[in-house]
């Protein structure tokens, strides 16, 4: 390391030594299932804000220090997952990568009843530096691949290995993992199952054999979620919902809903589960709709949509040499505030208002990239609106309870809150926010 970043690791571990030890003491995990599988919750049943970034090339490109460096300051910006790949793309040809140290995962190529037990204690460092700062890991075991840089498809390494195989290396990860109580696992990864559905299947079987407290959802192709391509699979517990945004042509799925509208679909759903938005717009990717705006848009329509999290991304998904200049994107700085916003509330017992009872007016067209959504809590004692631009809502309070009402207005780029506005009960009311060109959060509370 150059002196600079020497001392930047020093500023981190001050930051690491001083929230250690009560991150150690009891970091929440292991998550589970809430009572009514809407969210995840953690080991003292408080319902779980999944609030993640994706660093998927961890494991393979950065060096002990630098994940440590990473990994500490994303604990202070709020992040309390890392959605991260076991073991990186395979090419087209099925050669393994190495990581930093040269280590493959294989000591013979393709083989998954030839681990390297070097390649993964390295990996075991790493959850355990996480686990010590109270933050999760869900890993992607067998990358799928969009693009023929996975792990799956015909002449791949997954078929090579056949089922037999595949929950081999499944009871593998359980047995060398299942000690981690921070630990999830996304199966799958940028595409469905398709001929590999078998092999997939035992690879997650395997895993709950030794690892039952690990949590398992599938990464499937844009625009498809979990549960759109697994059915009533004992080893997958939560879903994932993944899509861009429409007029997107650069998927290789046509139709790309919002992720509001992906979000809808999810939880209405007759089998529930709880779901979470694992991947969508990157921020400095996609031209100009990868911006520090629709980062935010897609965090908050995804919890208000009935999600219990996201994943933020960015270019520092490859963990090349310029991941350090990744760090402070103004989008990833601003979901701090996401985070702290919705653990004031009862984020938990929000319901999508799906049908426009609450927010009556002033949403904007379906099915476009600045629709405003609201959900309401179960008890009406609160709500909670995203404006993705300024505009006026219109608003039934007679759906929420209590007599005195008041609203309050959220800048999500500066975490600021405008004085509390009382309202009268039992009206429809119009309300615009404060003046700025950004993005808005409407709270209405009631006493």
């Amino acid at each position: 390391m150059t002196m600079n970043n020497y001392q930047r690791l020093l500023l981190y571990l001050v930051i690491f030594i001083s929230t250690n030890s009560a991150c150690a003491q009891d970091s929440g995990f292991p998550l589970a299932l809430s009572n009514n599988k809407r969210h995840l919750v953690d080991n003292h049943s408080k319902p779980f804000l999944y609030n993640a970034d994706t660093a998927w090339m961890l494991f393979l490109n950065l060096s002990k220090e630098e994940a440590l460096e990473y990994l500490i300051k994303r604990k202070s910006q709020s992040f309390n997952v890392i959605q991260v790949i076991l073991l990186g793309f395979a090419d087209k040809e099925n050669k393994t990568p190495a990581n930093r140290y040269g280590q493959r995962p294989f000591l013979a190529e393709n083989n998954f009843a030839t681990p390297n037990p070097v390649y993964f204690n390295h990996v075991k460092w790493v959850i355990a530096k996480a686990d010590s700062l109270g933050l999760a890991l869900s890993i992607a075991p067998l990358w799928a691949g969009c693009c023929g840089e996975g792990w799956s498809g015909k002449g791949k390494a997954m078929e090579l290995n056949k089922p037999e195989g595949n929950l081999k290396f499944g009871e593998y990860l359980g047995k060398t993992f299942g000690k981690f109580k921070n630990v999830l696992w996304i199966s799958g990864g940028d595409n469905d199952p398709n001929t590999d559905k078998d092999n997939y299947r035992q690879l997650g079987m395997g895993i709950k054999k030794y690892a039952p407290h690990q949590l398992i959802t599938y990464h499937a192709s844009s625009s498809h979620s979990s549960t759109d391509v697994w059915e009533k699979e004992s080893w997958l517990d939560f879903s994932m919902i993944y899509t861009y945004f429409r007029g997107f042509i650069g998927a290789w799925t046509k139709d790309q809903p919002d992720v509001y509208e992906i979000a809808w679909k999810e939880y209405k759903k007759p089998v529930i589960k709880p779901f979470i938005l694992g991947e969508s717009t990157y921020e400095n990717e996609h031209g100009s709709i990868g911006s520090a705006l629709q980062v935010r848009k897609q965090a908050y329509w995804a919890i208000l949509g009935g999600a219990t999290g996201h994943a933020y991304g960015s270019p520092l998904w490859r963990c090349d040499a310029q991941w350090r200049n990744y760090m402070d994107l103004p989008g990833g700085v601003s979901l701090k505030y996401f985070y702290s916003l919705f653990n004031s509330l009862k984020w938990d017992q929000l319901r999508p208002d799906t049908d426009k009872r609450v927010a009556v007016d002033g949403n904007g067209p379906f099915a476009a990239n600045d629709y405003s959504t609201t959900a309401i809590a179960a008890d009406g004692t609160f709500l909670v609106s995203y404006l993705p631009d300024p505009r006026t809502l219109s608003i039934d309070l007679n759906q929420l309870k209590g007599k005195s009402l008041k609203a309050i207005w959220y800048n999500p780029v500066t975490g600021e809150k405008h004085a509390a506005e009382k309202l009268p009960a039992q009206q429809v009311v119009k309300l615009s926010p404060p003046e700025g060109y950004h993005d808005w959060v409407l709270i209405i509370l009631s006493s």
